[in-house]
């Protein structure tokens, strides 16, 4: 049996003070594209080249260095090599130095001047040995052991900054480097979509949810010109959204906007997301897509309404079964597809899908009862030789045996699915129907009562016997 390699104690590798100027850049760093032998300013030009030293270096310039960001080194033959922060170690070199990178010299002298006091010291990592660090490293770069902030989390941090006080000048001037109007936008447009109503309450969550909301997606539309003259608003120098139509008309294109971003899919135009309106001629093909009646009327509002004229609402706590199939059902058969099915009915939203949902529990109640008389060992045969086994034939075989079984619940259960002439939609006859008839279809409130009345004999069958369940323990 191999032997389990041993983790290094990352926590034993002492930590000292060393001069910028004696740091070297590790020539082995897998980033880099030049040769082994190259000299240090080669390497230093590499990585402004290709590993994008630059953003590093504006990084510190506007911040400083940040703590949580300290170089780890290996000594080998007198010098201090840099194995892990060798963009780091360039981009304070450069600073000191700007001659280095020629073709960066200019930009690096300006930066040079709003740069806070010169870093010419840094505290380190001292590692044992290059074999120790490698561990280190590979854990590092290819583990997503740090989770990057989703784009609407990072924007909400500079709401919770202004929440505390800070006005939009504040942050320009302690975050030079970012952004912020690009943020506000963000802030302000998920503010206002947090303030409507939708057709239905799982997009409304998702507006809700930070994690969920695909701010990607929504900037690029808002983003574009054309679409906010087509919507009727526009943006001041903080991001604040300023609409100059009248506020319904604005509502009116905006939600639709919203609801076919979230949902992902618009009926006339097909799957929304970032790929599909990553050009001007996508997003205008999309508004082409709406309707005569979807379109916002672009006659000038009573006055100007801003983001801060909407209150977003509260989450409303409703009692609307969203899934099908509830999770406390017991599952104890052996077939694989019925457990997949049961999970998928567990997953699907009825309200959003109700012919798949609704196709699939016809499927699925068929599958279960014949899963049920296998697992019994007393499978349900065709009803003429060499046929096939229909729903009909295994409703019947149980109604049979809930009937033997003096179990009129379950035998009244199946029997109104078997025998109900009224096109309920739990009847077998609805039930084919609307799988095999293009002009038959189930509502949300017909899927909803279909799995209602199946419900109680799907518990039944998929509760073994106490003496069979002991039997399939493993």
């Amino acid at each position: 049996m191999a032997k389990k390699a041993k983790t290094p104690r990352y926590e034993d590798w002492p930590r000292q003070r060393m001069r910028v100027s004696d740091l070297f850049l590790d020539p082995e760093n897998i980033r880099l594209q030049v040769e082994v032998k190259s000299p240090q300013q080669s390497l230093i030009n590499d990585l402004f080249l290709n590993e994008n030293a630059m953003q590093v270096l504006e990084s510190i310039a506007n911040n400083g260095f940040f703590p949580d960001e300290i170089p780890v080194v290996v000594k080998e033959n007198g010098k201090c090599f840099t194995i892990e922060g060798n963009r780091r170690v360039a981009a304070l070199k450069a600073l000191a130095r700007p001659e280095l990178v020629p073709s960066k010299e200019l930009e690096i002298k300006q930066l040079a001047k709003i740069t806070r006091p010169g870093i010419h010291e840094l505290e380190v990592v001292v590692a044992p040995d290059r074999e120790s660090v490698r561990h280190f490293l590979a854990s590092k770069h290819t583990q997503s052991t740090r989770r990057p902030w989703r784009p609407l989390r990072q924007a909400y941090f500079y709401k919770a900054e202004l929440e505390r006080g800070k006005t939009v000048e504040d942050l320009r001037k302690e975050y030079p480097g970012v952004d912020i109007q690009k943020f506000l936008r963000l802030i302000n447009i998920h503010r206002i979509a947090k303030s409507l109503k939708y057709d239905s309450d799982p997009i409304g969550k998702k507006v809700r949810n930070e994690r969920g909301f695909p701010a990607t997606t929504i900037e690029r539309l808002y983003e574009d010109k054309k679409v906010r003259s087509f919507l009727g608003f526009d943006f001041d120098k903080d991001g604040e959204v300023k609409i100059g139509i009248d506020r319904k008309e604005f509502e009116k294109g905006f939600q639709k906007v919203v609801q076919d971003v979230v949902g992902k899919f618009s009926s006339n135009f097909g799957v929304v997301d970032s790929r599909t309106l990553n050009s001007e001629k996508l997003r205008a093909k999309y508004l082409a897509s709406f309707s005569k009646s979807e379109i916002p009327n672009k006659a000038p509002g009573s006055k100007t309404i801003t983001s801060r004229d909407f209150k977003e609402l509260e989450p409303t706590k409703s009692n609307l079964r969203l899934k099908l199939a509830p999770r406390d059902i017991s599952y104890e058969l052996k077939s694989a597809k019925v457990r997949r099915m049961l999970v998928e009915l567990q997953e699907i939203d009825y309200r959003k899908f109700p012919n798949a949902s609704h196709d699939l529990l016809r499927s699925f109640l068929e599958c279960s009862l014949k899963a049920y008389f296998e697992n019994h060992k007393k499978p349900v045969g065709a009803a003429k030789p060499g046929g096939y086994v229909y729903l009909d034939r295994v409703l019947d075989e149980f109604i049979g045996e809930m009937k033997t079984a003096k179990n009129h619940k379950l035998q009244q259960v199946a029997s109104r699915i078997k025998g109900n002439a009224k096109m309920t939609s739990y009847s077998t006859l609805f039930l084919n129907a609307a799988n095999h008839n293009p002009d038959v279809f189930a509502t949300p409130e017909e899927v909803k009562d279909a799995w209602d009345a199946m419900e109680p004999l799907f518990r039944h069958i998929f509760q073994l016997p106490k003496k069979d369940n002991a039997q399939n323990k493993p």
